[in-house]
């Protein structure tokens, strides 16, 4: 594995460390990617990562990494540092206490568009469930990107109870639960990040209808936080599909591959999946 200080970030180290898991040390702490870049293209896609299963892999993790021949793009795979050395499968880029994971692999990505020359509206964050929700993120702080995400979670508090209580007791461990929605809502809430940032990405929040924990949880509420607080949501194309047997599962391989590449190619069919 090589390691990179973030400084250090340019063209000519990106090329050196292309289709490789690179180390990347910011302000003291190890941040991995996975780069693989294609030679005249001047688009990227960053993908995000939903839960992961102990007993496949250990992180640093890069969830459809093997993809990267698929899209009509570079391709940037960002780990999520908050579940390293946890029992956590999932961590939402959240963080420590002092710290969000998400406003740094934000700047990572955003480096590595500069130092690529890679326009921001030719960038596409990518990922399902936790990995939709990092996606999102990470789009509405990288003004005139876009967001593909499917089956998203919006809101981490909602998703069950156990995962989140245990994300809670290992990064705010002194915090109750309704101080931990209060002091840090706009790391755990979308809508509270639309709010405080006042923007709201490109966004095609792709969703399985028939998945009622997905709908409860999160369509419904986060349409109704839109309008609740007046977000300005002309940004967000909501496609909805049906599909019982699949629920929370993210759309196939290649129902993916080709709705992100229509996105970068900016021809969007409205098709079914």
């Amino acid at each position: 594995m090589e390691t990179l200080n973030y400084e250090d970030i340019n063209t000519k180290s990106l090329w050196k460390h292309n289709n490789q898991v690179v180390k990347i040390i910011k302000e003291d702490l190890d941040f991995y990617i996975k780069l693989n870049l294609k030679e005249n293209n001047d688009k990227l896609v960053v993908f995000s990562n939903g839960a992961y299963d102990p007993a496949k892999s250990n992180p640093p993790v890069f969830m459809r990494s093997k993809w990267h021949e698929d899209f009509n793009a570079n391709c940037l795979y960002i780990d999520d540092r908050t579940i390293h050395n946890t029992q956590l499968r999932l961590g939402w880029g959240v963080g420590t206490k002092e710290r969000h994971y998400l406003r740094d692999y934000s700047e990572i990505a955003k480096t590595i568009t500069d130092q690529l020359n890679i326009e921001n509206n030719k960038v596409v964050y990518c990922g399902s469930s936790a990995g939709g929700f990092m996606s999102m993120y990470l789009a509405t702080l990288h003004k005139e990107s876009t967001a593909v995400v499917n089956n998203p979670q919006c809101y981490v508090d909602r998703y069950d109870k156990t995962n989140v209580e245990k994300l809670y007791k290992n990064i705010f461990p002194d915090y109750s639960r309704d101080n931990i929605k209060k002091q840090f809502a706009v790391r755990i809430s979308i809508t509270s990040l639309f709010r405080i940032q006042k923007y709201v990405p490109k966004i095609y929040y792709i969703q399985n209808r028939l998945c009622k924990t997905d709908m409860n949880r999160h369509y419904t509420p986060f349409c109704s936080f839109l309008d609740k607080y007046n977000i300005n949501s002309t940004n967000i194309k909501f496609i909805l599909y049906n599909n019982k047997k699949m629920g929370h599962n993210p759309i196939s391989r290649e129902s993916t591959v080709d709705f992100v590449n229509q996105v970068l190619e900016d021809r969007i069919a409205m098709s079914g999946f």
